[in-house]
């Protein structure tokens, strides 16, 4: 992002009219994952811990991906659309940068197949996943001194391994005890953003305050891999929340003070919620859905050439998705706390 220091432009507006458009309520988190994750369960054990079991018949039954993706990415990419085109840009070429995370995740997954109720799976504590990976591709471009127009792309992988001593359920599927893998891979969770930024203020030397308005949206099929119990009617060890998934709205405050000439200073908040809602798709009846997004990062950005930037951060992640129908009822809270480092090009 490229900005110029000196007095707001004349089209910045306030911060108080740009969020009272959408409500205090828009920026409440819809739900946060429990705190003792491993007080709720016994069975599973990783070390000392345990999971809990419930016993009951399995079911099986096999998704389709679902028809309406394009016209999610449609109204994702429509978000644009809420902006009006400036005449003039003294900066109008394409940034990009390239980063990479790695983050402690947290949080649990449960799958309900018709009335098997799924075990309840802590994402660390539980499966054994230590580490998150995330590669992320940003592009963004000035439309005036006062707004731009961003773009996001990322993917994620999930990897670890527990030992099960009692039989787990996910998806309908019995999991005979031993070893239970973890293999989320990179194509098995993307997400896509886009937003609107405009200035809000300016102040000091060259510091800027942006507010933005965009939509988010993920596609996460959550992979297992275990024995499967011979007395197990189902055989499907993953739950694809894509097939459920809409664009959530999101609201975000963005940070960027010059320390020095090369030197900036950059904070980023992001919040998104999308409250119970009809998901448009049928299984085995009306889908209910609630999806909530997060994220915040704090970091450095470093000019060392003319068209290069390096970049280092925190970040904190969130997710949260609920889905709800007569034959299903799941649920998966993955929080993330790492750090990332990238670099970016100025065309």
């Amino acid at each position: 992002m490229s900005e110029k220091a000196g007095p707001p432009h004349p089209d910045t507006f306030s911060f108080t009219p740009f969020f009272s458009l959408f409500g205090k309520s828009a920026l409440c988190p819809l739900f946060r994952p429990a705190s003792k994750l491993a007080a709720q369960v016994q069975g599973i054990h990783v070390g000392s811990r345990r999971l809990a079991i419930p016993c009951h018949t399995a079911m099986f039954r096999t998704k389709s991906y679902p028809r309406s993706i394009l016209g999610s990415a449609a109204l994702l990419v429509g978000t644009a659309g809420l902006i009006s085109l400036p005449a003039h840009a003294d900066d109008d070429s394409w940034h990009v940068a390239v980063r990479a995370e790695q983050a402690t995740p947290g949080g649990w997954v449960r799958v309900r197949e018709n009335a098997i109720e799924g075990t309840q799976l802590p994402i660390h504590d539980g499966l054994g996943v230590d580490h998150m990976q995330t590669l992320r591709l940003d592009a963004w471009k000035p439309l005036s001194d006062a707004s731009e127009l961003h773009f996001g792309f990322s993917t994620s992988r999930l990897s670890g391994h527990a030992l099960i001593g009692t039989p787990a359920y996910y998806n309908g599927t019995t999991i005979a005890p031993g070893r239970l893998d973890t293999v989320t891979r990179f194509q098995d969770f993307v997400a896509f953003d886009a937003s609107y930024w405009h200035r809000l203020a300016g102040f000091g030397h060259g510091g800027r305050l942006w507010g933005s308005v965009g939509a988010t949206y993920v596609m996460l099929n959550f992979r297992l891999d275990g024995s499967i119990a011979a007395d197990s009617a189902g055989h499907e060890l993953k739950e694809d929340f894509y097939v459920q998934e809409l664009p959530v709205p999101t609201l975000g405050l963005h940070l960027r003070y010059p320390l020095t000439d090369a030197l900036k200073l950059t904070a980023d908040v992001a919040l998104g919620r999308l409250p119970w809602v009809n998901s448009l798709r049928t299984e085995g009846g009306e889908v209910r859905l609630a999806q909530t997004h997060e994220e915040e990062e704090l970091g450095l950005e470093y000019k060392f050439a003319p068209h290069w930037q390096a970049v280092a951060y925190v970040v904190h992640r969130y997710l949260g998705q609920d889905e709800r129908s007569r034959e299903d009822g799941n649920v998966i809270h993955l929080s993330a706390n790492g750090i990332g480092l990238g670099v970016g090009y100025q065309f």
